[in-house]
């Protein structure tokens, strides 16, 4: 058993370090991506995934003891097909061969409203941004640093305005900011947008980083505003107006460095307004956002 299993282990050895050949019974792969190697008491395997120009390739070399007989068993290709889930996986995960990856992403980040009109105080410790990049699609062709990548997805941002000042939809549609009473105090205020996502990115990757940046479509299809404040009695009062007149569609633009795939840190900053500013002449900023990419 121990004569065998050093044999393997030489097969495997000459693999790693020989040009791809197959001269009558031997075979010999150049750069494989990965070499796994079991053994025990009835088997002795050898799997190797990926080779040089070709990460699909798969080779599978299997002995078995059966009855005191070994039975020898061989396979090419014999996996055509890998599912993962969440996690961000690729058909080449050699450097820098072709990429094709079908992934699914989550980020969680903090919010801010750059260029407000609006006096109140921004809370950005509890502005956040929730962002499910539900599939995106990332290819890098052979040999090549520049990629490109494009998805689909939802978004929810939250802006949370704290003092004593709260957000208002008045009668005619406007949007304004009002002060509490005096005897009154504020829990907070928030307008929160809910928008579907399209990321499209061109990515340039290295064998540590990559970086991506590019427009993110977002469709905003809904609105809201939310206050929560006590009355000078003590009584805790909530108020939410909806259909604040949220542009439909707005374009930030996005940047992103991830590390070796783990994660990624993002920044993202709108150029226009998140309201119609025929409703919102006073109460209106340009949404930024930041965090991290899973």
């Amino acid at each position: 058993m121990k004569k065998l299993f050093l044999l393997l282990l030489m097969a495997v050895s000459a693999t790693v370090n020989a040009t791809t050949v197959a001269d009558n019974d031997t075979l010999t792969i150049l750069k494989p991506q990965k070499v796994r190697i079991i053994t025990g008491d009835s088997i002795q395997k050898v799997k190797v995934y990926g080779r040089e120009n070709d990460d699909k390739y798969t080779y599978e070399s299997k002995i078995l003891l059966v009855d005191s007989n070994y039975v020898s068993e061989t396979s090419i290709n014999k996996d055509t097909w890998n599912f993962y889930f969440v996690k961000k996986r690729t058909r080449g995960t050699g450097y820098p061969l072709e990429s094709r990856n079908v992934s699914s992403r989550f980020a969680l980040g903090l919010c801010y409203g750059a260029g407000a009109d609006y006096k109140g105080p921004q809370s950005v410790g509890s502005s956040w941004e929730i962002m499910w990049t539900i599939s995106e699609v990332e290819k890098f062709g052979y040999g090549q640093h520049h990629g490109y990548s494009i998805g689909f997805g939802v978004d929810w941002r939250n802006f949370r305005m704290d003092g004593r000042s709260k957000f208002v939809k008045q009668g005619d549609g406007t949007i304004v900011e009002e002060n509490l009473p005096v005897g009154y105090n504020s829990d907070f205020s928030r307008i929160k947008v809910f928008s579907l996502i399209i990321p499209v990115m061109w990515k340039y990757r290295t064998k540590q980083l990559s970086f991506g940046l590019g427009p993110v479509i977002n469709i905003n299809t809904y609105a809201s505003i939310k206050n929560r404040y006590w009355d000078a009695d003590g009584q805790k009062h909530k108020e939410i107006f909806k259909k604040i007149h949220q542009r439909p569609i707005t374009v930030d633009i996005m940047a992103e460095i991830s590390m070796r795939n783990w994660f990624s840190i993002y920044g993202k900053f709108s150029p226009m307004t998140i309201l119609n500013s025929t409703y919102a002449k006073d109460v209106n900023f340009q949404p930024v956002s930041f965090g991290v990419y899973f």
